[in-house]
């Protein structure tokens, strides 16, 4: 069966979607150039943006020349070789369920035999809640002013003054200028007519 048989595209597949799956044979196997090199090695294995691994490769405009080859079907080589180093480097410091809990369970089972209970319950925990039996729940509250009424608002001031005995003279203040101010309402009131 030839290349193209075997990667027939399906009447309702996009090939605009995943272009690099349907790259030309002949840019897959090209060999990378010394600044491609240098490229590949900085997008993998250096925390560097795509602009900044172009550029210290020595590309003249790095913006550009690094989109088109982490994208362009025409450098599928160039992301193949990128795809495989980083597979390497996540094998390397593969992280699985099966390798947490069986890490978790040695480590309880080193503290129970040093006498560390302490350590032993803390791995334990940490296999539970790996496993899905213990989930940390946190509920945070958020009481906002603008959700209460001037009653709720008035006592929850009141309370916070009483409670931590906050300018008890304040509250006097408070008092003498509301009582101010419904003598002004009643004066106004109180205006005859014209």
């Amino acid at each position: 069966m030839s290349e193209s048989t075997s990667s027939a595209i399906e009447p309702d597949e996009d090939i605009l979607a995943n272009p690099k799956r349907y790259a030309i044979a002949q840019f897959k196997t090209r060999p990378l150039t010394k600044k491609q090199q240098k490229f590949v090695q900085l997008y993998v294995y250096n925390d560097l943006t795509n602009t900044e691994c172009a550029h210290r490769a020595g590309y003249a405009h790095p913006a550009q020349v690094a989109s088109m080859l982490l994208n362009d079907p025409q450098y599928a080589h160039i992301q193949e070789k990128i795809r495989e180093l980083q597979e390497g480097e996540q094998k390397k410091f593969e992280i699985t369920y099966e390798k947490v809990a069986r890490d978790l369970l040695e480590i309880r089972n080193a503290a129970m035999e040093d006498g560390s209970y302490g350590a032993a319950v803390t791995a334990e925990m940490g296999r539970a809640k790996l496993a899905g039996l213990l989930v940390d729940k946190k509920e945070i509250k958020h009481g906002r002013i603008d959700q209460m009424d001037k009653a709720e608002v008035e006592a929850r001031l009141q309370a916070l003054i009483d409670n931590n005995q906050l300018a008890p003279h304040l509250y006097e203040q408070v008092a003498q200028a509301e009582d101010y101010e419904d003598a002004e309402y009643e004066e106004i009131e109180d205006l005859p007519d014209d």
